[in-house]
């Protein structure tokens, strides 16, 4: 069962993402990353699981925000760099789910 600090964890790695690599000049891309995806839909699902469990609704609203951005953030980059930073977090993701089991 993932906990709170795990969850603000996940945020935080993809905070590193972000700062890992430069921000592109262009608008947002229409075409998302498929790794890009990936890791959205996974972070979607464990806020899914956070909200389920008793005692994380108090952080949970600035989570969810801190995640909103950061894939605002994502969203703004080249279409190389967004690959590169969601391989980075994806890969975070994975180590920390495999530690959770």
């Amino acid at each position: 069962m993932l906990t709170i600090k795990k969850i603000t964890l996940l945020a935080a790695i993809i905070g590193y993402a972000l700062i890992s690599f430069p921000m592109a000049n262009a608008a947002q891309q229409d075409n998302v990353p498929q790794q890009c995806q990936k890791l959205f839909k996974e972070t979607e699902k464990l806020i899914s699981q956070a909200e389920k469990q008793p005692g994380t609704h108090t952080q949970l609203n600035k989570i969810k925000s801190k995640l909103k951005q950061s894939k605002k953030q994502i969203l703004e980059m080249e279409v190389a760099t967004q690959i590169k930073s969601c391989d980075v977090a994806l890969t975070k993701l994975t180590s920390i789910q495999q530690d959770n089991q």
